[in-house]
């Protein structure tokens, strides 16, 4: 095993060294939108309209500008870099990108559909494997794949992208976006995704497009009541859903509105340069206004970690902490407000909570049970 792939591997290291970056406010991670164009079309998309995202292309950051915030990331602490979308393999030049990421010395992980792989990717894997390639799937069937994704063959030809990677030794993790469209094939997608020796997740977490906060993708969101009985339908979810409760019962609450890591140890920037604390605080978005990355952390970027909470009945206190799939910056999006969580968001909280309640009461959760580390599901 080489150095590279230990380190990666070494999950008490990994821990230690996230702690001290917090501790110091150091960028550890970044998430690089390459583009926010796609091959697909999805219903839920929190991107939005896709026409419109493909007349934005000759606002995306050119190559030689990408390549050089990826120095000036790397020379202020940033080891792990998620390289997303739209789809990143759209651009011709995502290989030049991914290589000079990996060459800087970064771990990285790759959102995307699969589709658009080819052999120049392949080749750039194989030289540095990412740390893992994240593909969404929508359904285990062509038919329910392709009324998401509205895109004729896009089911087989995802399929063909997934068997290539891992045909050339790539690590590949599946997720699915849990709707009303696909979800009575979640047991069949998770079997698909074992079958093919790859770990499987998926999130219930439907909201608003970004930038004009649409409200289309929720037409899309499953009852709380059905997200929370899939939440619980399996021994593994369960388990880890007690975990988080549990979890976030023994951390001191505070009164920071943000107490993530957003801002603290990770930003993310989006295909036209603007930056951001993470992904869904649009209320945090910034200019680099040619200014060097230290700068803008050391300024800009330190805004939200100032924020303190003034509501105190809301999801994020108290036990029902371990059981949110939704924040401030979702909140907002949402409901215009970083502090007005929507009926929607609180209802499967409180079903999640009584749910693990009713197991603990029933004696149904030992520490033996719980004692496995890892992200709800969703």
């Amino acid at each position: 095993m080489t150095e590279r792939a230990r380190l990666r591997d070494d999950v008490g290291w990994w821990t230690r060294l996230r702690a001290e970056a917090y501790r110091r406010r150091t960028p550890l991670f970044a998430s690089l939108e390459l583009t926010r164009r796609c091959n697909l079309r999805c219903r839920h998309c929190y991107l939005g309209n896709q026409s419109e995202q493909h007349r934005r292309a000759g606002l995306e950051r050119d190559t030689a500008s990408v390549l050089r915030s990826l120095d000036e990331w790397a020379d202020a602490g940033v080891l792990s870099l998620l390289i997303t979308g739209g789809d990143p393999m759209i651009r011709s030049d995502f290989p030049d990108v991914y290589r000079h990421a990996a060459e800087l010395g970064m771990f990285i992980i790759v959102f995307c559909d699969g589709i658009l792989v080819n052999d120049r990717i392949i080749e750039v894997f194989r030289e540095y494997p990412p740390r893992k390639v994240e593909i969404s799937i929508y359904g285990a069937t062509a038919e329910t794949y392709e009324r998401v994704t509205r895109a004729p063959g896009s089911h087989a030809r995802a399929w063909a992208g997934i068997r290539r990677l891992l045909d050339n030794g790539v690590r590949v993790a599946l997720k699915t976006m849990l709707l009303t469209l696909n979800a009575r094939e979640l047991d069949a997608m998770a079997a698909q995704a074992r079958a093919a020796g790859c770990a499987f997740r998926y999130d219930a977490a439907v909201f608003p497009c970004l930038g004009d906060a649409s409200t289309g993708p929720l037409d899309y969101r499953l009852a709380p009541e059905a997200v929370v009985e899939q939440d619980f339908a399996t021994e593994e979810r369960r388990r880890k859903w007690i975990h988080a409760v549990r979890n976030a019962s023994q951390r001191p609450e505070t009164e920071s509105l943000y107490p993530c890591c957003a801002g603290a140890t990770m930003f993310h920037a989006d295909a036209e340069g603007n930056i951001y604390p993470c992904l869904m605080a649009g209320r945090y978005r910034y200019t680099m206004g040619g200014r060097r990355f230290e700068e803008v952390w050391r300024t800009d970027l330190a805004e939200i970690r100032h924020k303190k909470r003034t509501v105190s009945d809301t999801s994020f206190t108290g036990g029902l902490r371990g059981v949110c799939s939704h924040c401030p910056a979702f909140n907002d999006l949402e409901t215009g407000d970083e502090q007005r969580e929507s009926e929607y968001m609180k209802r499967i909280a409180a079903l999640r909570f009584a749910a693990v309640s009713a197991l603990e009461k029933e004696g149904n959760c030992d520490d033996e049970s719980t004692a496995h580390p890892g992200n709800p599901p969703g």
